[in-house]
């Protein structure tokens, strides 16, 4: 038996130095990584992605500055040089436009699918206006019907057909009248009109265009040139075209614009003004936040190694124990879980949810720093039965799900074994009385404390609340900064009572959440109406890329982005830098750029491909959709389908609302369903 003893007992001797010599290796990869990646001797710009920043910036300047120039009207706003002159070139495929300006036009359109719409321009506006409509039918001179509407310079009126109009041909025809001396005159009919006839006088031409109606659909046809448009059109298009395509993807901006008769160059030019300045500003932000070198990318292994290490030093800090024997990892694409089970000591003053926001925070800083910016979730299992029990079922305090609040003041967890220890009251007495000066310095609502004093330690726990309204979203001192302000302060005013003893701290902010705890620099939430709970949280990034992309607004458009790139590697792997230039041409849905950009990141490509892939390929689409938008809608008019443009419209960004809410929804389905399965077989 003897024998038997001493060989098992060699066997995990040889076991453990073995186990020893590959932690002391992956250390050492591990310190490597670390070292190329904290080197601070760079400068900006210095990478080529520098140099991309700066000049999507400067194009973004000039881009947005540009339009905001024109809309103002501050530079040539009534001048039509630019529409004229390109109206000219194969730019404009509308053919060449009118010059009106100074005198009076029309504009005349359907509306809300069965009124028409006329709205009079460069009409006098210190002089009263009457707008005179006449519909006729085309085999008789007599006017068919009349409308009359009157107000003060331009005339803008709206109206529905009367209920018997037939189907047929008809001209429509649009007359100013203005007042003489600039007397306000009431013009509701014909009757009324003849009565002031006297006192107007034309102003302008007369405008015919012909009208058709069939059934309930009215439509326009003009044969004659468009008006140019002046520079302050073209600024007021230029944000609606934007709004449009933001809101509803550039499908929706460019046949707003078409249906509109905005030039087709105009409209390439605002999508491609967008493309390139979100592409050259957020592509390279994204390629700091993602890329690795290859020789940076961790192994499962190494990978394991650094979270197994990160939490030896986060057990000394925390004062427990953790079983490392029981640590359990799952690494998956979009994400990393971790069950860490642990023990307390009789110096552990954290509740468990401090416990686990403390180890959350330690390992995003370390993923910080090795580029690992995949979502972290994280469950902590207290062994050691201070969790309670509810209805026979052991819940633990730090599940994935909503954490109930643990207040249980720690000379209940202590007493037995500070029980006696009255000689140390007096300076129990004392961190008290320093305590409430502390909560008086800043300003904080004492939400419960606990003190344990004995012959070789002070243990104090805090619970604050800022004393300030809206303080969840404008008091932004970290727990972190509270708890070493407190530990100072104590130190200071504490002198010769502490002694030897070791002083022991810890503070928590009772308003903040987890993710505020833990430094995350982005949270997604699980879903509990779909059953699927849990926080998972991505690394901090410092400086303007975490400001720009770990915004919560940002931060979502990211998830949804990463989720289609990774749901289409398989694509890119296949076809490479073709394959990326018709994903990003092709006129669907969240295929843009940017998409094309985090697809380029996830297959690895190499910057300037990436770069190239999405410019060619965001460039082929805005002009594709410019130049053939004008023609579906002409197709659509030549079969008398121009009633359903607004719904093609509606359509497109419906779709468009569609298709993001569920790529959110498949992720977050995606992102913690496996995560709580792998958390179960903790239980």
């Amino acid at each position: 038996m003897d024998g038997e003893d001493n060989v098992t007992s060699e066997l995990e001797s040889s076991s453990e130095i073995k186990i020893s010599s590959e932690n002391n290796s992956t250390d050492k990869e591990l310190d490597r990584i670390r070292l190329r990646r904290t080197d601070k001797n760079k400068k900006f710009p210095k990478t080529f992605d520098d140099a991309v920043l700066i000049f999507g910036l400067i194009a973004g300047l000039v881009f947005f500055g540009g339009v905001t120039v024109l809309s103002s009207g501050i530079f040539a706003g009534d001048s039509i040089i630019l529409d004229e002159t390109l109206s000219k070139t194969p730019l404009d495929t509308g053919g060449e436009c009118v010059d009106n300006q100074g005198a009076v036009s029309f504009s005349i359109f359907v509306e809300d699918h069965d009124d028409l719409r006329i709205m009079s321009k460069n009409v006098l506006l210190d002089k009263f206006s009457v707008l005179v409509v006449k519909i006729t039918n085309y085999s008789e001179s007599e006017p068919y019907y009349e409308y009359y509407k009157s107000e003060m310079g331009n005339v803008d009126i709206s109206f529905e057909l009367e209920s018997d109009v037939n189907d047929g041909h008809y001209l429509l025809s649009a007359q100013i009248f203005q007042s003489s001396d600039g007397n306000e005159l009431i013009v509701t009919n014909k009757s009324s009109f003849d009565e002031v006839s006297s006192q107007l006088q034309k102003n302008g031409e007369e405008k015919i265009v012909d009208l058709e109606v069939s059934g309930h659909s009215l439509e326009i046809s003009d044969p004659e040139p468009r008006d140019c448009f002046t520079m302050t059109e073209f600024g007021y298009w230029g944000w609606a075209l934007m709004a449009a395509e933001w809101a509803g993807g550039r499908e929706t901006a460019m046949l707003t614009g078409g249906s509109a008769g905005v030039p087709a160059w105009w409209m390439a030019s605002i999508s491609l003004g967008m493309s390139i300045f979100f592409l050259c500003v957020q592509y390279p932000l994204m390629h700091r936040m993602y890329h690795r070198d290859i020789d940076d990318i961790l192994t499962k292994k190494q990978l394991f190694r650094l979270i197994e290490r990160t939490l030896i030093k986060s057990e000394a800090n925390l004062r427990i124990r953790i079983d490392f024997d029981e640590l359990k990892m799952q690494e998956r694409a979009i994400s990393i879980d971790i069950i860490i089970p642990y023990n307390t000591t009789k110096k552990t003053i954290g509740e468990a949810t401090d416990i686990r926001a403390r180890l959350t925070k330690d390992l995003l800083e370390e993923f910080s720093i090795f580029g690992e910016m995949r979502p972290l979730q994280i469950k902590s299992i207290c062994l050691d039965g201070k969790n309670k029990s509810y209805n026979n079922e052991f819940i633990l305090s730090s599940d994935l799900s909503l954490v109930l609040s643990e207040r249980s003041p720690l000379s209940e967890d202590y007493s037995m074994f500070f029980s006696g220890l009255g000689a140390n009251g007096k300076l129990e007495e004392e961190i008290v009385h320093i305590l409430d000066k502390w909560f008086k310095k800043h300003n904080l609502l004492d939400y419960g404390s606990a003190i344990i004093v004995d012959e070789d330690s002070v243990l104090i726990r805090v619970i604050y609340t800022p004393m300030m309204k809206f303080s969840y979203f404008l008091y932004r001192k970290s727990f972190i900064d509270m708890q070493d302000d407190l530990n100072d302060f104590l130190v200071e005013n504490l002198d010769d009572l502490l002694g030897n003893r070791e002083l022991i701290v810890s503070a928590r902010n009772e308003k903040a959440t987890l993710s505020d705890r833990a430094v995350a620099g982005r949270v997604e939430l699980g879903s509990n109406k779909d059953d699927l709970v849990g926080e998972a949280m991505v690394a901090k990034q410092a400086g303007i890329t975490g400001v720009l992309l770990q915004n919560p607004f940002m931060g979502d458009i990211l998830s949804s982005v990463e989720y289609v790139a990774h749901s289409n590697r398989s694509r890119i792997d296949k076809y490479g830098f073709w394959g990326l230039i018709v994903f990003v041409w092709i006129p669907f849905m969240a295929s843009g750029v940017l998409v094309g950009a985090m697809l380029g990141l996830v297959a690895r490509m190499r910057f300037r491909r990436v770069l190239l892939a999405c410019l060619i390929g965001g460039s082929a689409a805005s002009v594709t959709w410019a130049y053939t938008a004008r023609g579906i809608i002409e197709f659509m008019e030549k079969y008398h389908a121009q009633t359903f443009i607004p719904f093609v419209i509606l359509l497109a960004f419906v779709f468009t609302f569609l298709h993001l809410r569920r790529n959110k929804r498949r992720r977050r389905e995606e992102l913690f369903r496996e995560s709580m399965a792998f958390f179960a077989t903790s239980n």
